[in-house]
């Protein structure tokens, strides 16, 4: 059973995110400062939930392989899973032994091997590295969030001379607009009993990076 609590605290950080204004203006004077914040607040609920979601998706693995044994279809269906939840190493170890079989017990107890030491991969693991040392996969994901929420040309704008106050403001202003509006059109779940799908969630994860990318450049 997933915690719904972490998936909350994840769009509620995101939510005030998008919203600097009102009576935030009354002790926030740092809107930079601020959105930046509430993206690294999230750290600890996305820990969390890629903790549950690995957990609870083990399970369920060691659960149909000790019954009935995997399909092709269902090996593919786990490799999916387990590809947005480990690093790059563990998902290959734990990969190889992904394939359609009638239950084998040496399956179940290397595939309960892997999974036992294994720890979830998330954004703040990934962007702690050297950007030489990030996965392609996840970087590309990243290039695709920063231009689809036309963070390259808020870049563009941010690099002309001079820097004003009135510029730098209505940047900010875009950044929040368009998450809010890229939140939108994805349909993020905003029910406890609605999880973020396997698609949705790496999504979630690149778009704070791309936010904290841009954030971090121009503050």
């Amino acid at each position: 059973m997933l915690d719904p609590r972490h998936q909350l605290v994840i769009l509620a950080r995101l939510r005030e995110f998008c919203q600097f204004q009102g009576a935030v203006l009354n002790y926030e004077s740092d809107p930079w400062g601020y959105m930046r914040r509430k993206l690294e607040e999230t750290e600890e609920a996305i820990v969390a939930l890629k903790t549950d979601l690995l957990r609870n998706t083990g399970e369920k693995l060691l659960a149909e392989i000790e019954q009935t044994g995997l399909t092709a279809e269902r090996c593919a269906e786990y490799k999916t899973a387990f590809e947005q939840l480990l690093s790059r190493l563990d998902f290959v170890d734990l990969a190889m032994h992904l394939e359609p079989t009638a239950f084998r017990k040496d399956q179940a107890e290397r595939v309960g091997e892997v999974l036992l030491k294994a720890a979830p991969a998330h954004v703040f693991q990934e962007e702690s590295k050297p950007a030489s040392q990030r996965s392609k996969t996840w970087e590309r994901l990243v290039g695709e969030l920063f231009k689809r929420l036309d963070l390259d040309r808020l870049s563009t704008i941010m690099e002309r001379k001079p820097r004003t106050a009135r510029r730098r403001a209505y940047v900010l202003r875009r950044v929040r607009s368009n998450v809010a509006e890229y939140c939108a059109v994805v349909r993020i779940p905003t029910d406890p009993s609605d999880t973020f799908t396997p698609f949705m969630l790496p999504r979630i994860e690149a778009l704070i990076a791309a936010n904290l990318r841009f954030l971090n450049r121009y503050h």
